[in-house]
């Protein structure tokens, strides 16, 4: 299955978050991760916190959050990429990429 490609902006020193729904899977038992490189095989810059909101993971639903401390190691004059893996936690285990795409980043204005 290809992954599917949907580019992000993130305001760099804000709390960056969207949901997801993913369909056809169930969530239970599994693991989803989310990171930010500037591309394959690079360091790791900054990565999302995956969550399934109570009484979701069979509706595929997954919450991604940046957090402020995260999205300031984000520098807008550079370009980094993103993807979003999900796994089954169970045996046999399966890991498949269903997201990826751009990341650009807005420096901010006001120093908060």
């Amino acid at each position: 299955m290809a992954a599917a490609n949907h580019n992000i902006i993130v305001s760099r020193g804000e709390d960056f978050s969207f949901d997801l729904i993913i369909t056809g899977v169930s969530l239970t038992d599994n693991v989803i991760k989310a990171e930010i490189r500037r591309g394959a095989g690079k360091p790791l810059v900054a990565s999302f916190v995956a969550t399934i909101p109570d009484q979701s993971a069979n509706q595929g639903k997954v919450t991604l959050k940046l957090t402020k401390a995260e999205s300031l190691k984000l520098d807008g004059n550079l370009n980094y990429k993103w993807d979003l893996f999900w796994a089954t936690d169970i045996a046999p285990v399966t890991t498949t990429r269903l997201i990826h795409g751009d990341v650009k980043v807005e420096n901010n204005i006001t120093n908060i």
